[in-house]
């Protein structure tokens, strides 16, 4: 039996972190890190406890953005 994957919507969340480097929560649900550099967002969450943070580029101008 496979599991299904629910999308998780983040373009409220991505319109905040405008053109940054941001560090979500491994449930994807938090953000704990931004950064003009990946390594900025990833110290961030890791510094948070975070052990595998995800970490992605927010846009500058995006419609629909599915993780």
């Amino acid at each position: 039996m496979s599991q299904r994957i629910k999308p998780i919507d983040l373009t409220k969340t991505l319109k905040n972190y405008s053109n940054e480097w941001i560090a979500l929560s491994s449930d994807q649900r938090k953000v704990l890190g931004r950064g003009k550099h990946p390594r900025e967002a990833y110290k961030q969450a890791v510094s948070k406890g975070e052990k595998n943070p995800i970490l992605l580029r927010a846009p500058k101008d995006f419609g629909t953005y599915i993780l």
